[in-house]
């Protein structure tokens, strides 16, 4: 049985809008992220043409719509407070990556979309422990995978 080979390179990077060159980064703090990846679809019952009063020959579903959502939770960083600061200020989409930091031959590359954040939750048990967040992001237009090189 072979070995699986599995990956750690896993991250989140959020686009500063530059213009003509976008740079992305990682939130320095983040620990735990997440995505999910949801094909929305339709149904249609079709009918059996040699008897339509019957039973329905089939449920045919497709896709009508993709969404794309995320989550970046950990320790606030004082430098990427920010750029989490004015994202939930503006309310604005900025580029987001969904990067799977691995090379050619090991099926890296990433997602790229707009996105919005959705919600920012900072939080701290008590005056000694870190501040923390919790960052939902969505999706606000088509996601579109770049292979890595």
């Amino acid at each position: 049985m072979a070995d699986p080979n599995t990956t750690n390179n896993f991250l989140i990077h959020i686009g500063d809008g530059g213009d003509p060159t976008e740079l992305f980064s990682w939130l320095c703090g983040a620990k735990a992220r997440s995505v999910t990846l949801t094909n929305n679809t339709g149904e249609v019952e079709t009918l059996d043409c040699t008897d339509p009063t019957g039973e329905v020959a089939a449920i045919n579903r497709f896709m009508t719509s993709q969404d794309t959502s995320m989550s970046i939770s950990g320790q606030i960083d004082k430098n990427a407070l920010p750029t989490l600061r004015a994202w939930a200020d503006d309310g604005n989409a900025k580029n987001v990556r969904i990067v799977f930091d691995e090379s050619a031959a090991n099926n890296g590359g990433y997602w790229q979309l707009p996105a919005l954040l959705t919600s920012l939750e900072i939080a701290q048990e008590s005056a000694k422990d870190l501040t923390t967040f919790t960052a939902e992001i969505s999706g606000a237009g088509r996601r579109a995978w770049t292979d890595a090189t």
